[in-house]
């Protein structure tokens, strides 16, 4: 990227800071803008706008600010204005009258502290899609140490001439070396390759044979309506299989990958179904260009002998880094990774049904309304689950309203106009970078909740899912609606 001046960079850091929490210093900000790659301006009449009345807010995390500590880190005191419930009440009727939405919608508006003000249908079960991620990403926020990274090592076994690659989760490897300026391939195999290579070197080792352990989440699969020929996972486009390790979550592009590997919104190529095999075989296809010699006859998972040791390790970026990837581009893969780590954390079952049990005890331990939930998986993906849109409504508050810990959760949803899945979704001229929301589609349900910047200077939080046949209408009207809130 060619260097750009203090100014500029000025410019493109206000852009990304239009939304409902106010967070990092300005100058973090720049780093962060750009890291982000939410440069490419929304008008520039939104941002004087917003300015001008002193809300540049929410601020996104900067990937390259590696050393942050984000338990230092809070949303700032928002400004909260009483929402006139008539108007926020007209606005549900017109939502509700709406073609293809009708007595099919559940949506609640509310104040920053959770308050509902307006609602309809707030207390009905509803299949919530990828909403259902902001679930997994608060019990994930307010448990796991966001500081954390997940390491994928080499060990040795010196007596056999015996490698094992050992996977930690870390499902965003890089078939090169490790990349500091991107969430995905933090950690590549060519620097760990790189780093295997010269301590076996050191030993006068030239020659190893390799296998892999892919253990940590118990050999698991997924289940039969998740599967490569289910109706939502086709090829496993929409979520990879169960794995300990992967490089770009195991995707084949047949072709060159995007030039953004963190890239918004939806990811949609296949995906191996052999993905820590085929780590361990690029590892040793790294290692050999290291000028060591790879057995890779019996390569397959086998734990690493009682004898070996690590020789090499290299690790993910932070959780909060990859929590935040996860909202952005509503990535079911990382969701699914939450999920398992939150069951190893609360010590529940190591397998699929564990992680869903972590997500509903963590939320209970915290006082979520959880009347109504159901979790048939993390991500939203699997057909099953069910929530109210009181529970959305309550999570999102929680982001707003709880110390330092669900930061990560918050900047992490989508811009309105600006970033991931909702970079291309339009809610009018008024409402450009104002709608910090997580998106939710599946064939027969849109869904959207998150926090909006008003005009007023204020800010107020929403929940609305509609369950129907005719997702296209629902979704105009949906926008339509959001579209009004800003001017609540």
């Amino acid at each position: 990227m060619p260097k750009e001046s203090m100014s500029s960079h000025l410019r493109r850091a206000l852009v990304v800071g239009i939304s409902a929490v106010v967070t990092l210093c300005l100058a973090a900000s720049v780093v962060a803008a750009d890291a982000w790659g939410l440069l490419n301006a929304s008008p520039w009449s939104t941002i004087r706008r917003v300015y001008a009345q002193g809300r540049v807010a929410a601020l996104h995390p900067s990937h390259a600010v590696r050393s942050m500590d984000v338990s230092q880190l809070t949303v700032g005191k928002i400004k909260s204005e009483k929402i006139d419930t008539q108007s926020a009440r007209a606005l549900i009727d017109q939502l509700a009258s709406s073609v293809g939405v009708g007595n099919a919608v559940s949506v609640a508006v509310a104040d920053v502290s959770g308050k509902i003000v307006a609602a309809q249908n707030e207390k009905t079960a509803v299949e919530p899609a990828s909403t259902m991620k902001t679930l997994t990403a608060f019990a994930s926020s307010v448990t796991l140490n966001m500081q954390d990274t997940l390491k994928t090592t080499v060990k040795l076994d010196k007596d056999t001439s015996t490698l094992t690659l050992v996977g930690g989760g870390d499902i965003l490897l890089k078939n090169a070396e490790s990349d500091p300026n991107h969430v995905n391939g933090r950690a590549g195999l060519v620097t760990l390759a790189q780093q295997t290579a010269g301590v076996l070197s050191s030993r006068g080792i030239t020659q190893v044979s390799l296998r892999f352990d892919n253990g940590l989440f118990n050999g698991d699969t997924l289940p039969a309506d998740l599967n490569a020929s289910s109706n939502v996972n086709q090829a496993y486009r929409n979520l990879i299989q169960t794995t300990t390790m992967a490089v770009d979550e195991a995707r084949e592009w047949g072709g060159a990958p995007p030039q953004n590997p963190d890239g918004e919104g939806q990811w949609l190529p296949e995906r191996s179904i052999t993905p820590a095999y085929d780590t361990a075989a690029m590892f040793a296809q790294a290692l050999h260009a290291q000028g060591i010699t790879v057995d890779t006859s019996s390569l397959a998972h086998e734990a690493a002998s009682s004898k070996a040791f690590d020789v090499a390790s290299v690790q993910s970026a932070p959780l909060w880094q990859i929590l935040g990837l996860m909202l952005t581009n509503s990535d079911n893969s990382l969701a699914q990774l939450f999920g398992r780590l939150l069951a190893l954390h609360e010590k529940k079952e190591n397998s699929y049904k564990g992680a869903t049990e972590a997500v509903l005890s963590v939320l209970k331990q915290y006082g979520v309304p959880t009347d109504g939930l159901a979790i048939a998986d993390t991500s939203g993906l699997e057909p099953g689950s069910r929530l109210t849109v009181q529970t959305l409504v309550h999570v999102q508050s929680a982001f707003l309203n709880t110390k330092s810990v669900t930061w990560p959760a918050e900047v992490g949803l989508p811009v309105s106009q600006l970033s991931g899945t909702l970079a291309a979704r339009d809610f009018g001229a008024e409402a450009r970078g104002l709608v910090r929301a997580k998106t939710g589609t599946l064939d027969t349900v849109t869904a959207l909740a998150g926090n909006v910047s008003r005009l007023n200077g204020s800010a107020l939080i929403f929940a609305v899912v509609v369950n129907g046949s005719d997702m296209d209408a629902a979704k105009a009207a949906v926008n339509s609606f959001v579209k009004g809130l800003v001017q609540l």
